[in-house]
């Protein structure tokens, strides 16, 4: 196989990763708004197919400077591994189709649920039937500080730390990163208890580039790479079979 690209734009970044066969070969965050994709397909010349998984717009951008690719763009109408039980399914987001897609990748035909933590929260059900059901969102880490600060008159923006965290806290940024932190732990933990209570040997995987703060906190899960949505993609442009 030649090589490909796959391109993650989320609601704070936009990411690309070029894969030889299943290997990555070059990766970085890129702006959609510049000439970045022109330049990695000079960079790989061999390049001769892409995906897109796009919840943060800039699609049309992208599509421009991959005009001489075939490019699949990801939306519930793609042709997946697995079904979609959800009830319009054109509002599910492409990002969580992809994440489903690499826990398919990573563990096929097993009851697996997806926690990504980014800008939000989500939480996805891939059934041992193949089956795709969607979960909850929440709001993440950063836009739980960033809606205390913006919405109070005294409270400061902060950001998340990786120091022990406190029940009791001496100072308003430890209360902060306390109450933020320590909050979403046990969201987290209380909804992997309850899915596995509904679904028999549940593998869980934690995704999103908040999840370090969290990986000595949950136990019992797999701490996905950085690679994680990219393998999705790498996933669902196979299964599509683009030529």
């Amino acid at each position: 196989m030649k090589e490909f690209l796959t391109i993650d734009i989320g609601n704070t970044k936009a990411k690309y990763a070029v894969f030889n066969d299943k290997d990555i070969v070059e990766n970085h965050v890129f702006d959609p708004l510049s000439d970045d994709v022109t330049n990695v397909l000079q960079r790989h010349p061999d390049i001769n197919k892409g995906i897109i998984s796009s919840v943060g717009g800039n699609v049309n951008e992208c599509l421009e400077q991959l005009k001489d690719i075939k490019v699949l763009v990801l939306n519930s109408e793609t042709k997946l591994p697995f079904s979609l039980n959800y009830k319009d399914k054109s509002k599910i987001g492409a990002d969580r189709l992809a994440l489903v897609a690499s826990a398919f990748a990573e563990k096929p035909h097993q009851n697996s649920l997806v926690v990504d933590i980014g800008t939000c929260i989500t939480y996805d059900i891939l059934t041992a039937d193949d089956r795709h059901l969607g979960g909850p969102i929440s709001p993440g880490m950063k836009l739980r500080f960033k809606a205390m600060h913006e919405h109070t008159a005294l409270l400061p923006l902060c950001e998340p730390t990786h120091d022990e965290l406190q029940l009791i806290c001496d100072d308003t940024t430890e209360c902060l990163q306390s109450g933020v932190q320590l909050g979403v732990l046990y969201e987290i933990k209380e909804f992997i208890r309850l899915y596995s209570l509904k679904f028999n040997n549940l593998n869980v995987f934690i995704s999103g580039g908040d999840n370090i703060f969290l990986q000595n906190q949950l136990k019992n899960c797999t701490f996905a790479s950085s690679n994680f949505m990219f393998n999705g993609l790498r996933l669902i442009l196979e299964y599509n079979d683009i030529q």
